[in-house]
């Protein structure tokens, strides 16, 4: 408990110190007030009240920032390297706050003194005694606040002045110092050489043989004060001379000051070579755009070879490809060896021909025509047309020709197309017999321009004939180069038929059959077609058609009587009288032997029964209600009559005899598609009871319906898979009684 007292107590006691704390003051001194270019200054801060860190900027210095948390928290030395005034700023903090001080022109850079010297290097000779009677004379930039030091001074006129006079007897370099404002200094130096005059000789070390060679003696000392004079191998007193030497040979020169004292000997070596032997072979004239090969022989190194033009650049191979635009002359450089010769090849450009072509673009078959070039000087057709400007032509199908037209050293392939047409195939299309009346458009193909006799330009026309006869077109089909004249077509024109039908009118007992005939024309066309017409032809008399016609009620019957496609209509109209209003009843199953009670209706009116069909195993043929006793299954059709129309109607019922049989699967499958439900199949059973056990002598399904079965479950749970007991008692529609049992699988 004490140690957490004395704990909380520090704690109160450290934070009544930092409350009382106060924030820092701080000022700023320099080492010196003046510096000289890239001289450093250090900087001191003198602060209270415990600053905890220091942060420096120094604009234009280097470093230009300070940052630091040591003590006491002064900089390092700044450099200055741009002359000028320059201020400082030192900012302290700790925790109760800071405090900033900003000296200005704390700083001054000084520029150093701007100094060079004339000559910047310089050369005298000396005498063979020792004697000097060539000198340096110095000049230095001169300042009346500068202060000049000369060092070595021993071959000096003066040491401390701006333009002292130098004569060394060896070559020495001189160092000047000047001191300027606040003691900044520059030093810069100076070389005398001393000693014998360098002669030197240039010219073409090699020339080609019989060639002049010029030469140019140099070296003589610029600052001498008296002549140089020039003495050649060759007698020669002049600064340059000219050679042509046959073989080589080495030519010397001695220069020689005014005095005699100093002197230069060169030597400068001629080497002629033979005059290389080559030829060009380029073309003399291009095509535009094209390419030249230009070629210059030997080649392999024997000689060098330099190509140079104003389109090409330049090429050192001896191939060059040019491609100019414009005539143009290039010139090739060849070096055996020293020797160079220059050559002239002049390559001439040509300007493509402009070709036109005329002739027939479009011919008939068969047809020929002449087509022309023009642009060229020269010209040679394909599929052997010839050399000639102008061609005769006869292509059999359409065909594209070139021809090269050539204009000097340009050729230029150029195509012509025709396009050869076939004769149309003209085809016709549209009804070209027709009835009186009627209109028909009779359509021509086989072409793209059509002119009829009837004035119309398309591909069809339509015309509407009043009268019969025979009418005749022409039409003229064009297919480009090509046109068939005088295509012909007909029109043949029929007159309608007269058509006759008989009966004009019948009237019949409901279900019998009339005969109709139609007459006038090559072929009938008859409608209704659905009520109760049977279409037949007789073509006995050529001109007639027959239908038998049975409708159920009053019917027109429509006959479409035609000749050479022109048809006609006509009507017959069928009355009905309805038959008598009869039924008989009924038709049922039973077992052979059973006999059956047939019962016929009969309507309101004079109706009776006109006998049954067949008579096998009925008690009596003719009267309503007979017993029919039969072993197979039989339909008996009674024939009712009205005794007043004589119209009868017919009516059927059937005995359908049956062998019973009762069947129970011996497996099922609910989970199938098929065969998943266990029940009894019979079609004679009239009732039954049907319940299934397990082996165990448990009921799990009983049903007296003769179409439900077990699916397998007993209260919704599906049973396993096994065998299962069933029975069953049940009567069949004679009256037989049946009892039956078994096992059946339960399979999933």
């Amino acid at each position: 408990m004490k140690k957490k007292i004395t704990a909380l107590l520090a704690g109160i006691f450290a934070l009544v110190i930092i409350t009382k704390a106060q924030s820092p003051t701080v000022a700023i001194t320099a080492g010196t007030p003046t510096i000289c270019e890239c001289a450093t200054e250090l900087y001191t801060n003198v602060s209270t009240n415990a600053p905890t860190s220091w942060t420096w900027y120094f604009p234009g210095g280097s470093p230009s920032t300070y940052y630091t948390t040591i003590s006491p928290g002064n900089p390092p030395a700044i450099t200055y390297c741009t002359p000028g005034f320059y201020y400082v700023t030192c900012v302290v903090r700790n925790l109760s706050g800071k405090d900033s001080v900003t000296a200005t022109n704390i700083i001054q850079v000084l520029a150093p003194p701007s100094v060079t010297i004339t000559p910047p290097s310089g050369g005298i000779c000396d005498t063979a005694g020792g004697q000097a009677f060539d000198t340096v004379y110095f000049s230095a930039t001169k300042n009346a606040a500068y202060t000049y030091s000369w060092a070595p001074a021993g071959s000096l006129s003066c040491s401390t002045c701006s333009n002292p006079r130098a004569y060394p007897s060896v070559t020495t370099v001189y160092t000047l110092t000047v001191t300027g404002n606040g003691g900044c200094t520059t030093v810069v130096t100076d070389t005398v050489t001393s000693g014998s005059i360098i002669a030197k000789i240039t010219g073409k070390d090699s020339i080609c043989q019989g060639y002049v060679d010029t030469l140019i003696i140099s070296g003589a000392a610029s600052n001498s004060s008296a002549n140089t004079f020039f003495v050649w191998s060759n007698g020669k007193t002049t600064s340059t001379i000219t050679v042509s030497p046959s073989v080589t040979t080495t030519y010397s020169c001695t220069v020689r000051s005014g005095a005699g004292g100093c002197q230069s000997v060169a030597l400068f070596t001629v080497y002629p070579y033979p005059v290389p032997h080559f030829t060009i072979s380029s073309p003399d004239s291009i095509c535009y755009p094209g390419t030249a090969t230009l070629i210059a022989s030997p080649g392999g190194g024997t000689y060098q070879y330099f190509w140079f033009g104003p389109l090409g650049g330049q090429d050192t191979s001896n191939i060059w490809k040019v491609s100019p635009n414009i005539t143009t002359t290039y010139t090739l450089v060849v070096r055996n060896k020293g020797c160079y010769f220059d050559s002239l090849i002049k390559i001439k450009v040509n300007n493509p021909p402009v070709v036109y072509l005329t002739g027939a673009t479009n011919l008939c078959q068969g047809s020929t025509t002449i087509i022309c070039a023009t642009g060229g000087t020269q010209y040679h057709w394909s599929n052997g047309l010839g050399t000639t400007s102008c061609v005769d032509a006869k292509p059999p199908a359409s065909i594209t020709y070139t021809v090269d037209v050539i204009n000097g050293a340009c050729k230029k392939d150029t195509t012509f197309t025709i396009i050869v047409d076939s004769m149309p195939y003209v085809k016709f299309a549209g009804d070209t017999s027709i009835c009186t009346g009627d209109s028909t458009t009779i359509k021509v193909s086989g072409g793209l321009t059509y002119a009829w006799t009837t004035g119309n330009t398309t591909d069809s026309v339509h015309q509407v004939y009043p009268t019969s006869g025979l009418y005749t077109y022409y039409v003229t089909v064009t297919k480009g180069a090509c046109s068939k004249d005088s295509a012909k077509i007909s029109v043949k024109v029929y007159p309608h038929p007269k058509p006759a039908a008989y009966p004009v009118d019948t009237t019949l007992c409901e279900y019998d059959t009339v005969q109709l005939t139609a007459a006038g024309g090559d072929y009938f066309i008859w409608s209704p077609s659905n009520s109760g017409l049977n279409h037949y032809k007789y073509y006995t008399n050529n001109d007639t058609d027959r239908n038998s016609a049975a409708p159920l009620v009053k019917t027109n019957y429509t006959v479409k009587v035609c000749t050479w496609g022109c048809c006609k209509d006509t009507t017959i109209t069928v009355n009905i009288i309805p038959g008598p209003n009869g039924k008989v009843c009924c038709d049922t199953t039973v077992s052979g032997g059973t006999p059956v009670q047939l019962e016929t209706t009969l309507g309101s009116g004079p109706y009776i029964v006109q006998g049954w069909a067949p008579t096998y195993g009925l008690n009596c043929s003719t009267c309503a209600d007979p017993i029919a006793t039969v072993s197979k299954t039989t339909t008996y059709v009674v024939t009712f009559q009205d005794v007043l129309t004589l119209c009868t109607v017919k009516d059927s019922v059937t005995i359908d005899i049956f062998n019973c049989n009762v069947f129970v699967p011996t497996a099922f499958s609910p989970e199938k598609s098929y065969n998943n439900i266990l029940r009894v199949r019979s079609e004679c059973l009239q009732s039954l009871d049907f319940a299934v056990f397990d082996r165990w002598g448990n009921k799990l399904y009983e049903t007296t319906d003769v179409n439900d079965g077990w699916d397998g479950t007993f209260h919704g749970k599906k049973m396993e898979m096994g065998t299962y007991v069933w029975y069953l008692s049940g009567l069949e529609y004679d009256g037989t009684s049946v009892v039956r049992s078994g096992n059946t699988a339960l399979v999933r």
